[in-house]
């Protein structure tokens, strides 16, 4: 399992059998070969590495995507995927919504076009894989299958009763928001309205919500926060300080030798800088920037960004960096400039 955010590790992790060996990677939507990978071609070794009988040391990659990215080559099982263009997706209030702090908002997308070849959407597939897993999330009493497709779940599953992908138009007649029985024209409801829902906070909500009584109440009223109590802000962190006590010594639970004094400094109850253990471990003099990508809407179906044809869907896919840094190194406003790392270089 790899979670969102440290996803990428699990494929270094698979190749070293930590924690335990696997016989099957199976990826979806995320092109981790590449895009995904904080050493491309570290991650290519771990998925060609061979064990000493010659087999490789991850047996089986099966992997979903809708275009030839750089993952697919070293896939031994490739699920073609559908564009965004052609399958429902959820924004879900439950994982990274559109909302901000003037209240929750979440959103959808709908098929516009009719996929003409042999793909299914990915999220069709793993619910179809489920059921037929028998996975109890995915099946009914009788062991039938609990959902027809995506379109299904996004309206039916429900994370906690009254609480699911969407909170917009809930119950069965559409009129809640946030908790409520699912509402078989929900998808519709978001049709009309554009594909989004949102909630606007009122003025007496909209400050202080760790402790506002008011924003407190309504947001567990709609299924935001588990419970309307007072939320304590923690500036000395507890969880990190018994980590470095550890560290130092102290309970039965020990860190690895090896690991010790990187826990005992790394975990500091208080916020603190330090310099990025990656700047540390290799010569900043040479690579003295550290450059933040984000993926525009085109590049999302495989998160392949390097793939070609997809930068020239857009008219411009700029990076920005400071100016007086830039005008010092005599590079001009649209001038055209080779940006290298560790690993390798690309024009841009």
């Amino acid at each position: 399992l790899g979670l969102h955010g440290m996803m990428h590790t699990v494929i270094g992790n698979a190749a070293k059998g930590d924690p335990y060996k696997i016989d099957v990677l199976f990826m979806f939507m995320a092109n981790m070969a590449w895009n995904s990978a904080m050493s491309p071609l570290e991650t290519i070794e771990c998925l060609t590495a061979k064990d000493e009988s010659g087999e490789y040391v991850i047996p089986t990659v099966i992997y979903s995507d809708a275009f030839f990215s750089e993952t697919v080559p070293y896939a031994d099982l490739i699920l073609p995927d559908t564009t965004y263009l052609e399958r429902w997706d959820c924004i879900s209030i439950l994982d990274r919504p559109i909302g901000s702090s003037h209240g929750p908002g979440d959103a959808i997308r709908q098929p516009i076009l009719k996929p003409d070849r042999d793909v299914r959407p990915f999220q069709d597939v793993l619910i179809e894989l489920g059921a037929r897993l028998g996975l109890p999330a995915f099946t009914k009493e009788d062991g039938s299958a609990r959902f027809k497709d995506y379109a299904d779940y996004i309206v039916n599953h429900e994370r906690m009763p009254g609480v699911g992908p969407l909170a917009g138009w809930r119950g069965e007649d559409g009129s809640a928001k946030g908790v409520g029985k699912p509402n078989p024209d929900q998808l519709q409801r978001y049709i009309e309205n554009g594909c989004f829902w949102r909630h606007d906070f009122s003025a007496e909500e909209s400050y202080f919500k760790h402790s506002n009584k008011l924003y407190l109440e309504n947001a567990k009223a709609m299924g935001l926060i588990g419970k309307s109590d007072q939320i304590v802000l923690q500036i000395w962190s507890e969880p990190l300080q018994k980590f470095r006590l550890a560290a130092e010594g102290h309970g039965a639970k020990q860190p690895p030798e090896a690991l010790r004094e990187r826990v005992r400094t790394y975990c500091d109850p208080l916020p603190i800088w330090y310099v990025p253990l990656e700047q540390e471990a290799h010569d900043t003099s040479s690579f003295p920037f550290s450059a933040v990508t984000q993926r525009p809407m085109a590049m999302y179906h495989s998160w392949g960004s390097m793939n070609a044809w997809l930068r020239q869907i857009h008219g411009a896919n700029r990076l920005y960096m400071s100016r007086a840094k830039g005008e010092a190194m005599g590079i001009a406003q649209d001038d055209w400039v080779w940006v290298e790392s560790r690993n390798g270089r690309v024009k841009g």
